[in-house]
């Protein structure tokens, strides 16, 4: 397992490589990198930069991204805004407030907001996160065989894997299939705090990788049915359930609603 992500991980990186050598040189499809961005971070960052600074909110959100692409150098972007409403709120359980803890959006946030989609042109679908639209576009790509980069701070976003370069720290790293499906079985253990949603526990990142370690996939996922059965032996799988539908991001917008513990074993028995 270690060595298919480390091939994945240089593969990808090799990739990357080449996109930024030559660039006028290279085949302007098969070598084509596209970057697909998370304009809810860039949204907040020109909010709140334009109300510390005293700035126009609008050409915050213009330098911003374009430094967004100065560092990522990709040959073309995709902006991805979430769209309004959002299907994982209408789960509705006693344990779980879905983002319940986020802060009220920055007093100029419609004005930035309504700024960008008529400049941008950004993909915003109603009651999807921009997590979900990247996602899908992402596994457009995947089936593609085309070259694309994740530009975000979420760490959600390394479920999806890929080239996944992080604002926060603005560094690049590979993220291979294999190691986000490991990811999400930790998120399914500890679940996320930033998004309010509960996992198991007293579960963190330490007793979630001591429960995973040495596992392949499905072992993994064995594991966690095991955690939650012996956690919640009332409702374990009810409450797997509602886990796996926060946390998944959608690879179509048919798929919010299939997220079950079946049909998981089956997608990572294909893996």
């Amino acid at each position: 397992m270690n060595n298919k992500f480390e091939q994945e991980q240089s593969a990808l990186n090799e990739s990357y490589k080449q996109s930024l050598k030559n660039k006028a040189e290279r085949d302007p499809i098969n070598n084509k990198i596209i970057g697909i961005v998370d304009g809810d971070v860039l949204l907040y960052r020109a909010c709140n930069k334009a109300i510390k600074e005293n700035l126009d909110v609008r050409k915050t959100f213009d330098n911003i991204y374009e430094e967004v692409k100065m560092n990522t150098a990709c040959d073309d972007y995709s902006l991805h805004i979430s769209g309004g409403g959002n299907f994982r709120k209408e789960i509705e359980q006693t344990f779980l407030k879905y983002k319940g803890k986020r802060r009220e959006k920055p007093d100029n946030y419609l004005e930035c907001r309504d700024y960008v989609a008529k400049k941008y042109n950004p993909i915003m679908v109603p009651n999807y996160e921009a997590d979900d639209t990247a996602s899908v576009e992402a596994y457009k790509y995947i089936k593609k065989n085309q070259l694309y980069m994740l530009i975000t701070l979420d760490k959600d976003w390394k479920t999806i894997g890929g080239l996944f370069y992080n604002l926060l720290y603005n560094n690049l790293s590979a993220v291979s299939t294999i190691d986000g499906i490991e990811f999400f079985h930790q998120q399914l253990l500890t679940g996320d705090a930033v998004d309010n949603i509960p996992g198991i526990e007293g579960v963190g990142p330490v007793k979630a990788n001591k429960i995973l370690k040495d596992k392949n996939l499905n072992e993994q996922f064995e594991a966690v049915i095991k955690a939650y059965k012996t956690h919640y032996p009332d409702d374990f799988i009810s409450r797997l359930n509602v886990m796996g539908t926060m946390l998944y991001l959608i690879k179509d917008f048919k798929d919010h609603s299939k997220w079950s513990i079946e049909y998981w074993r089956g997608y990572i028995n294909g893996i």
